[in-house]
């Protein structure tokens, strides 16, 4: 019995002192600026709960710290020294853990006071773990600055002239305010409608992406972001502008726009109208007053990729537009943010109308011919959209997150072409006379539903995704068109006409279902498996009816121009990756299965086809962080693409009767192989950083075309599948800031090369291309006094086919763009900005299309809080400005001229409001 209770007694203590098995931790602390080992620094635990002082120890001579018996629990880890900015960095340490951390650097106070002026005695800038945080208090701005005005005097941050921002030598994406988007996703946001003395800490990291935040588990996609927290007074508001402009040939721009936000409530409206480019919201405004753009879907290779989009209804930028465009915007959070409702709506009418040449080169495996075209055009367009989602967190662990987006519009237009094809001689082969006019309606839907849960068991997690979009376009048009053919002596030898009623209508429905779960392996390693179905349903009828010459009616079918085709996609894919995740090394290996079924009907003939592929997706990356400041990214990928419903069905297309289309029924699925290198490190503290980037695609099955050019020159082009298409390329950048002297040196080399291969009266051509561009910028500043800048792009473009080896094409593209901002007394500002663009003559394009664009604006700003301001501003003040584009490609060269607006001057009269934190003094 007495051995029983001793051995009992036993195993009970072992199992509690198992549970109460104290942790250690361990590291060395090294000067950032020196690389020297720092020794006498304070290190501390406080306790996260409490903020109790648990440990304290000082570091050795040789910079190393150990503390022992520490208890499991969350600990925020402390490092002090009196001539260097503290470091903070919140840490998990387990029963029996024994802890290395790595080398801790410290930032150096005298390094930081060579940079910036210092107003208060507390720390100016704080590094905690991967964020490092400005003290506003602690900088010199000017009253009534905003945040803008804040960001260009912290170092390792510079703002451009259009408020982009670059952090650590990056981009920044995201600009939050109290961790939260504020009205939309765009940067220039926040820095430019909030004033600086209403913001407490300035807070500088790379944001993981949704799909980390989800599953708990770093997968190496992230984002520099940059977060505001605000003052307690200053947490509630409003701002807007309204702006009048009226200038010379009849140019106006018109705005009005309201913001109002209340904690988490944010309400927005907006209206304007003009003559100008400014046709719509921009990147920035469509964020803010509209709630964006912004699209979510997902890849062959497992992720989430985020994009903007951009359809027919936006200004492509050439032509003389004119717009009206209103909407409202609306999103809160409420029940302790555990909902969330988004709302928007926009109305917009948009009416341009110009011209548009192009003039190209074709190289044939015995000659060259030309293609010159010319158009004016004029199109309405009208548009009606609306967006909602709905994110209801159920507890902590589970999220359900619903989104719905609507738009219905309509579209006419009017073109009339003009267009001939040359000889190598220069002598006419044909030419073409034709009008178009179509009316379009749409409609579209998409919406979808996503239930995310976490579980307590860290990494463990479960989402499931359901996506539907639906669209819905009918057109109706008339083509009217009269072509001539020439003999060898140019005489006219055949006149084809045309005269036809074309009707579209056209149906897309996509289902889309994905669950994904995530298991952890152990403290570092984890599998991600899921499984996806999608489902995507096109219906397209296409029919062109010739006029009937007894009733004069449009009611004869033309057989070989008309079709009714159903397409369907139908795939089944499931993967399964293995995922690393430590401080420094972020590592994932996986693949995926797919299996593709394409159908074809064709309802007119009830000829059937089907398509079945069977694809494995490979994928791996790896990101090693040595530093916080430096990273190095490998990534492999493969992916597939299907072919569009008008590359896959059979039916030609005579819009233009010198180009005849006709889509490709035995088309293939085609497969990418991705693969890229990256490598970034910036010193915040002495502004200098960089960025290199190589890229590689190499693809099987690629769509490229197939082009057959008869004797009378009319092209006959479909779409096929080819091998031995690639693309390679690289992006560096390099940032140097020259301390306390208002100079800042930037410059970038970036290229690409590849090969794209096609057929040409059925002989293969293959074209090798190489682009080469490198960047200087230069730009010097005084505080609130003068600002200059300086930018040279030069940019090489060479394409050599293989059905003239003996012809190369190659220019030369040259930018240089100055500026200067300049403080003049009594509140005047002048603002002015050239560009210098020369290009360089070829023998097939020898017009001289140099032009020099230059603006000029001269402002003033009026009451005691500058919130009225007026304004003239010349824009294209040499009235040079062009609409121009060159080609290189496969085996032709095009260039392109189109109507852009020119020289006018404009008066604004622009009132800012806002009404948020505390009144200045």
């Amino acid at each position: 019995m007495k051995k029983l209770l001793t051995f009992l007694l036993l195993v009970c203590s072992g199992q509690l002192f198992a549970q109460i098995q104290p942790a250690s931790i361990r590291g060395q602390l090294v000067d950032s600026a020196t690389f020297k080992y720092m020794g006498y620094s304070g290190v501390s635990l406080i306790k996260l709960n409490d903020s109790t002082l648990a440990h304290h120890v000082w570091s050795k001579d040789n910079g190393s710290f150990e503390i022992k018996s520490i208890q499991p629990d969350t600990y925020r880890l402390q490092v002090t020294h009196p001539g260097f900015a503290d470091y903070e960095e919140n840490i998990i340490l387990q029963a029996g853990e024994n802890k290395v951390m790595p080398d801790i650097t410290m930032l150096s106070k005298a390094q930081l006071l060579k940079e910036i002026i210092i107003q208060d005695k507390r720390d100016a800038i704080r590094i905690k773990g991967d964020t490092t945080e400005y003290f506003v208090d602690s900088f010199l701005v000017n009253k009534n600055s905003n945040v803008e005005d804040l960001l260009k005097k912290l170092p390792g941050i510079q703002v451009d002239k259009n408020g982009k921002i670059t952090a650590h030598g990056q981009e920044v994406k995201k600009v939050l305010v109290d961790g939260e988007e504020f009205f939309g996703s765009d940067p220039t946001i926040a820095t430019q409608n909030l004033r600086a003395d209403n913001v407490e800490t300035v807070q500088v990291f790379d944001k993981k992406s949704d799909q980390a935040q989800q599953t708990g588990i770093d997968d190496g996609d992230k984002e520099k972001t940059i977060n505001l927290t605000l003052k307690d007074d200053a947490k509630k508001g409003y701002f807007g502008k309204v702006k009048g402009s009226q200038g010379t040939e009849n140019r106006y721009e018109h705005d009005a726009m309201f913001n109002s936000f209340s904690k988490k409530r944010k309400l927005s409206f907006y209206s304007a109208m003009s003559n100008t480019n400014k046709t719509s919201l921009d990147w920035s405004e469509s964020d803010m007053y509209a709630g964006g753009k912004g699209e979510t879907e997902f890849g062959d290779d497992g992720m989430m990729y985020s994009y903007y989009s951009y359809d027919e209804d936006d200004f492509s930028g050439m032509g003389i537009p004119q717009t009206w465009y209103t909407g409202a915007f609306y999103t809160n959070k409420f029940k302790g943010d555990k909902h969330a409702l988004t709302f928007n709506a926009n109305y917009k009418e948009l009416f341009v109308s110009g011209f548009d040449n192009n003039r190209t080169q074709y190289i044939l495996p015995d000659t060259f011919y030309f293609d010159n075209q010319s158009k004016n055009f004029s199109s309405t367009r009208k548009l009606t959209s609306g967006k909602a989602s709905y994110e209801w967190k159920l507890d902590s662990l589970s999220t359900i997150r619903m989104k719905i987006n609507g738009s219905t519009g309509t579209s006419e237009s009017t073109e009339n072409f003009y267009s001939e094809n040359l000889n190598e001689e220069n002598a006419l082969i044909n030419n073409n006379k034709r009008k178009e006019t179509y009316n379009n309606n749409k409609e579209s839907v998409s919406s979808s539903v996503a239930y995310n849960r976490k579980f307590k068991l860290k990494g463990r997690s479960v989402s499931l995704i359901f996506n539907q979009n639906y669209s819905l376009r009918t057109g109706n048009g008339f083509l009217s068109s009269t072509t001539n053919f020439y003999g060898v002596d140019t005489s006219l030898t055949q006149t084809a006409l045309i005269d036809q009623r074309k009707k579209d209508y056209n149906k897309n429905l996509t289902w889309e279902g994905k669950l994904s779960y995530t298991e952890p392996l152990s403290k570092y390693w984890f599998i991600v498996g899921d499984y996806k179905y999608s489902s995507t349903n096109n219906n397209s009828v296409r029919e062109s009816f010739d006029r009937n010459t007894l009733n004069n009616e449009y009611t004869e079918l033309v057989d070989s121009l008309s079709s009714n085709f159903k397409y369907d996609i139908t795939k089944n894919e499931g993967g399964l990756t293995l995922r690393y995740v430590n401080k420094k090394v972020i590592a994932a290996f996986g693949g995926r299965t797919a299996y593709t079924d394409l159908y074809q009907k064709n309802l007119t003939t009830s000829k059937e086809q089907s398509q079945h592929f069977l694809n494995f997706f490979p994928s791996a990356s790896f990101t090693y962080k040595p530093k916080t400041t430096t990273t190095v990214n490998i990534n492999y990928s493969g992916a597939t693409r299907q072919p569009t419903l008008q590359q896959i069905q059979p039916l030609q297309d005579n819009s233009n009767p010198l180009m005849i289309y006709k889509g490709n029924p035995n088309l293939k699925q085609s497969f990418r192989n991705n693969f890229s290198v990256w490598m970034s490190n910036y010193k915040p503290i002495k502004g200098r950083g960089y960025y290199f980037n190589v890229y590689s695609t190499f693809v099987n099955n690629d769509f490229s075309y197939s082009d057959f050019v008869d004797t009378s020159g009319r092209r006959n082009n479909q779409t096929i599948n080819v091998n031995g298409n690639y693309t390679t390329g690289f992006y560096s950048n390099y940032n140097y800031e020259i301390k306390n002297t208002g100079l800042d040196l930037r410059t970038g080399l970036n290229g690409n090369l590849g090969r794209n291969t096609n057929y040409i009266n059925n002989k293969q051509n293959v074209n090798n291309y190489l682009n080469i561009s490198y960047s200087l910028n230069v730009s010097y500043s005084i505080e609130e006094k003068f600002d200059i800048y300086v930018n040279g792009n030069w940019n090489i473009n060479s394409s050599k086919s293989t059905l003239r080896e003996d012809v190369t094409t190659r220019f030369l593209i040259q930018t240089y763009e100055t500026g200067f901002w300049l403080k003049l007394p009594k509140k005047f500002e002048l603002d002015g900005e050239c560009t210098f663009n020369i290009r360089q003559r070829t023998t097939e394009f020898d017009r001289n299309l140099n032009t020099t664009i230059c603006n000029l604006s001269l402002s003033k700003k009026l009451l005691k809080k500058d919130q009225l301001e007026i304004k003239a501003e010349a824009r294209d003040l040499f009235n040079q400005n062009i609409g121009f584009d060159r080609t290189a490609n496969s085996n032709f060269i095009n260039e392109n001229t189109h109507t852009v607006l020119k020289r006018y001057i404009l008066f604004s009269l622009i009132w800012n409001f806002t009404k948020n934190g505390p009144k200045p003094e």
